[in-house]
């Protein structure tokens, strides 16, 4: 009779010790694979985490300060930033986004401004920010003002603005609309606000794109160009349009939103070793948007579920091997009859490890069929309150941030799962060995005495 046919028959013949190891297996199995179910959504959710805060850094001028005859004189500089410098810092991380911005102003025929402080014909006009994706600025992401109809602007935009809802009204004009700016530049000259602009005078036909509601009103009294409600948002092309920048170069400020806030301590050291940039007169300001105040946490929590796995791990494997160690020799006996009717130890083993191991695969079947019913079970309870946000394209275009949403994080690949269960069947096979080896060193006659 061979080793497979009597490991069956004993199956069959010990119900319930054959259950009893099954219903061991199956539960140390489900435990396991649920724990490095969790341990890999510790991680997932982590990376993730940091992914939807993020971090950015700021490249800003300094102000200058100097003395003459006794008296202090403060003059902001303009950075000086060029699309192959900004080529230079991305190569350094992982940048997401890049967002570089030009100030400037303009006037329209076809737009009367909200009137401001001294407001005359002259000084009724807006001024500009230009940049690449308007979400991004501090006006929107910081809930001073948001986009209550149309599209934000992004890097593909062209000849594009927003204007507040105010303008919108006061001029009869809504999103689609074309109207056409004028170069302009805002002045003071005896006391009196006044367009000081001395070139030729230059004018873009310009879409609107999107309209901007106020949620945080300024009530301090301010020139008209100097007004929340005048100004305007455009795609860079547009003051480019009208003389008041040059094509590649930034004198506003530039913003670099950071994919991974852990990488925001790497890179600006680097940045700042970009000889061509004039660090006299510029500034990097950095901002990881509070996640270090909760990155020690993660960090934590990941490290506390690690050990949780290694100890229920140990645990596991200990208990089995004892039980296992216990069942053996219940055996002696019976092992000491097949080695005396002349099948070796090889046979006797063969049918241990077939015995266990047959049960074993029954198990994890059972176990991964439990796991899915704990996957299903615990997702939402465990992941249906996070509502991180996450830059994404689709949020730079209409101005809603996007929500992370349940990627499954309980779900772990055919792989893992594999992984688990063949280090478990490693583990059987060894403490079958080890449980055996005590029984295997003996001759029949001392194993039949044994008992």
């Amino acid at each position: 009779m061979s080793f497979m046919k009597r490991a069956s028959l004993y199956i069959l013949r010990k119900k319930g010790k054959t259950f009893g190891i099954f219903l061991l297996i199956a539960v140390v199995s489900t435990f396991l694979v649920s724990c490095v179910s969790i341990l890999n959504a510790a991680d997932i959710l982590t990376a993730d985490i940091r992914k939807s805060i993020g971090a950015a850094f700021y490249l800003r001028a300094n102000s200058s300060v100097t003395t003459k005859k006794g008296e202090l004189s403060i003059e902001k500089n303009n950075i000086n930033i060029t699309d192959n410098d900004i080529a230079k810092i991305e190569k350094y991380g992982d940048i997401a986004y890049c967002n570089p911005i030009n100030y400037g102003y303009a006037k329209s025929e076809e737009i009367v401004f909200i009137p401001g402080k001294n407001d005359n014909l002259q000084n009724n006009m807006g001024q500009v920010t230009a940049l690449r994706y308007s979400a991004l600025h501090a006006d929107f992401a910081e809930k001073v003002i948001s986009l209550q109809q149309g599209e934000h602007i992004i890097k593909t935009s062209e000849k594009a603005i927003i204007v507040s809802s105010e303008i919108a009204e006061k001029n009869n004009l809504s999103v689609g609309d074309n109207v056409i700016l004028q170069s302009a530049e805002f002045g003071v000259e005896n006391s009196e606000y006044i367009d000081v602009w001395k070139k030729d005078k230059k004018t873009v036909e310009v879409s609107i794109v999107g309209i901007y509601e106020i949620l945080v009103e300024n009530t301090s009294a301010t020139a008209t160009a100097a007004k929340q409600e005048n100004r305007i948002y455009a795609s860079l092309d547009v003051l480019l349009s009208l003389g008041e920048s040059e094509a590649s170069v930034y004198t506003g400020e530039v913003d670099f939103y950071v994919a991974d806030p852990d990488e925001l301590s790497e890179i600006v050291p680097k940045v700042r070793q970009i000889a061509e940039i004039d660090w006299k007169t510029h500034f990097i300001r950095t901002n990881d948007f509070e996640y270090s105040k909760i990155s020690d946490r993660l960090k934590s929590l990941s490290n506390l579920i690690k050990v949780l796995f290694v100890c229920v791990s140990v645990v596991s494997a200990a208990i089995l091997t004892l039980i296992l160690t216990f069942g053996a020799r219940s055996r002696v006996q019976e092992s000491g009859i097949f080695l005396a009717v002349g099948i070796s130890k090889k046979e006797v083993l063969m049918q241990f490890l077939f015995e266990t191991l047959t049960v074993a695969l029954t198990a994890f079947v059972f176990s991964y069929i439990s796991y899915l019913a704990i996957q299903e079970g615990f997702t939402d309870r465990l992941f249906a309150d996070i509502s991180s946000k996450v830059i994404t394209n689709a949020a730079l275009e209409n101005g809603a941030d996007a929500s992370l949403k349940d990627q499954g994080y309980l779900s772990l690949g055919i792989g893992k799962i594999l992984t688990v269960y063949s280090v478990q069947f490693f583990v059987i096979a060894v403490s079958i060995l080890f449980s055996s080896r005590m029984i295997l060193r003996l001759k029949p006659k001392k194993i039949l005495q044994y008992i």
